[in-house]
């Protein structure tokens, strides 16, 4: 008489309690790790660990323990941030420029506004996204010539994004607009300043812009 071999039933593997698995194939730039959530946040990776512990950032763990975020989930915390600090506070302006007497021009154009404005400069598109990602400012005011990545590299970065297309976008150049557009993928939606810029051009823009941000929001306050 054959006999059938005893066999034994194959052992479960208990998931991590907060384990939550991808609902659907991602792209790898959609899925962060921890240390990119916090350089992306300006926290530490210890932060985001907790945040992830609590629930408050949506995650899950891989089968090989480690954690991993949705950028999607990671832009819905910001936004949230960014909605709920309904207080006054200063207009968030981005300079993506390489010159240095440039940027000196805009510094001393901008104290000139009616309404206070933080500004931060990045010397190329790399650094302006990662700026862009830590605090979403309300404007991004680019040139087009920069090493080594230039300004059409940053303006076809923030198109391709839904999360940063309430960033308005202004570029100054001294390329005509013509030359501009001929030279690169220009939105018709940019606004498009040639060099040298008018100064009062250029405050009255701003200026009509935090009058903008300001009232949307008070609106959400009330």
């Amino acid at each position: 008489m054959n006999s059938t071999p005893d066999t034994q039933p194959t052992p479960k593997i208990k998931k991590p309690a907060n384990a939550k698995k991808p609902p659907a194939p991602a792209k790898p730039t959609d899925i962060l790790t921890t240390q990119q959530a916090a350089r992306i946040l300006g926290l530490s990776t210890t932060t985001v660990q907790k945040m992830v512990a609590s629930g408050e950032l949506e995650a899950w763990v891989t089968s090989g323990g480690h954690r991993r975020i949705f950028r999607s989930a990671l832009d819905t915390k910001i936004q949230l941030r960014n909605d709920t600090d309904t207080g006054p506070r200063e207009l968030r302006v981005l300079l993506a420029e390489d010159d240095t007497v440039q940027v000196a021009y805009f510094e001393t154009l901008l104290k000139r506004c009616r309404h206070p404005v933080l500004l931060t400069v990045a010397t190329d598109a790399s650094q302006a996204l990662i700026q862009i990602e830590r605090q979403r400012p309300d404007v991004v005011v680019t040139d087009l010539m920069m090493q080594p990545f230039d300004g059409y590299h940053l303006i076809k970065s923030l198109s391709a994004e839904p999360a940063y297309r309430s960033i308005e976008l202004v570029v100054v150049t001294a390329k005509t607009p013509q030359e501009a557009r001929a030279d690169g993928v220009l939105p018709d939606w940019i606004t498009l300043y040639q060099k040298p810029v008018q100064a009062e051009r250029l405050l009255g823009y701003i200026d009509a812009l935090a009058s903008r941000v300001s009232r949307s929001r008070q609106d959400k306050s009330t």
